[in-house]
């Protein structure tokens, strides 16, 4: 019966990914094994209440409340919202217990109204955003690099620390990339996974990562044509308590990233960004074993951010089942 529900949640978030948000790319850190293929599943939902000054310079130039130097978060302009749900499925397939490969893809939904500066009229429209597509698509390999039950600083690594790599070609279509869906650009993902038990009950799971962003291919009439992305490197350190009946687990920790200036032509488009919050989540382990299948329900409470749009919390449903 526990197992059914679980796979009647995937199946419904696969309908969602169909129709419409662990480290999304690459997975958690726990080996696949060989042989045995694992699915994962997350649906996150963001509703802006504000963003940076910038944005706000950019629309209205002269007319605008702030300067370009103001470099703050703002309360968004009236009449402005972002709302936005991200859905991502992820397939890990064992080669070997210590090697596994996998893929990844995410589908957003995005409703956007703002307004932004025309070039042709010299001066500040109104623009509507209501679509849909593939954001991306992750190819990865996850290598367990180290698994010891006393292992370092006496700590039980029987999960082990791991090594993985992503590559994410461009395959949205020119018109979503200009909606904000893909980013235009062919990226490249390294990450070092851990999962050391403290005590039988106590955890850490842990993962930093470097994310090697390419230059925005060129779309005709698209002013973010040729812009060489920032690359952005980020951390997740989620302590956990699995309650002694293994079936219910409370976690949370920091969460996020930074990123380093978009440029073009060696002179800078967008100033560098940065996303750190505290993630807080209860995960239902019906069978006993995370690893085995899993539900988590969580909230991301921004601490500091310098994001073109942001929300006061961002909320997420994700699970995962081995076969």
């Amino acid at each position: 019966m526990e197992k059914n529900i679980v796979l009647v949640f995937l199946f419904l978030s696969t309908l969602l990914l169909n129709n419409s948000f662990s480290e999304e790319s690459v997975g958690c850190p726990h080996a696949v094994g060989k042989g045995k293929i694992k699915i994962r599943t997350k649906i996150a939902y963001i509703e802006a209440e504000k963003c940076y000054s910038d944005e706000i310079w950019k629309s209205f130039r002269v007319n605008s409340v702030y300067t370009k130097d103001y470099d703050k978060m703002v309360d968004l302009p009236s009449g402005w919202h972002l709302k936005k749900t991200k859905s991502i499925l992820g397939i890990e397939y064992g080669i070997s217990d210590r090697l596994s490969m996998g893929l990844a893809t995410s589908y957003i939904t995005k409703n956007l109204k703002r307004q932004i500066w025309s070039k042709k009229g010299g001066k500040t429209v109104w623009q509507n955003v209501d679509d849909t597509g593939i954001e991306g698509l992750w190819f990865s390999a996850k290598y367990l690099l180290y698994s010891n039950p006393n292992g370092l600083f006496g700590f039980d690594y029987k999960d082990g620390l791991f090594i993985a790599f992503g590559y994410k070609p461009s395959i949205s279509s020119d018109k979503k990339i200009k909606n904000g869906i893909g980013s235009g650009s062919d990226d490249f993902k390294f990450v070092i996974l851990s999962h050391p038990h403290f005590t039988e009950n106590f955890f850490l799971c842990s993962d930093i990562w470097c994310h090697y962003r390419g230059e925005v291919k060129e779309i005709e009439n698209f002013s973010k044509s040729g812009i060489d992305l920032g690359d952005r490197f980020g951390y997740r350190f989620i302590f956990g308590y699995e309650f002694p009946n293994h079936k219910i687990v409370l976690a949370g920790g920091p969460q996020g990233w930074i990123s380093g200036k978009n440029k073009k032509d060696g002179n800078i488009e967008d100033s560098n960004t940065h996303s750190h919050g505290f993630l807080i989540k209860v995960r239902w382990q019906p069978f006993g074993d995370e690893d085995a299948g899993s539900i988590d329900c969580g909230i991301r409470l921004p601490i500091k951010e310098k994001l073109p749009f942001s929300s006061n919390y961002m909320i997420a449903l994700s699970g995962r089942i081995k076969f």
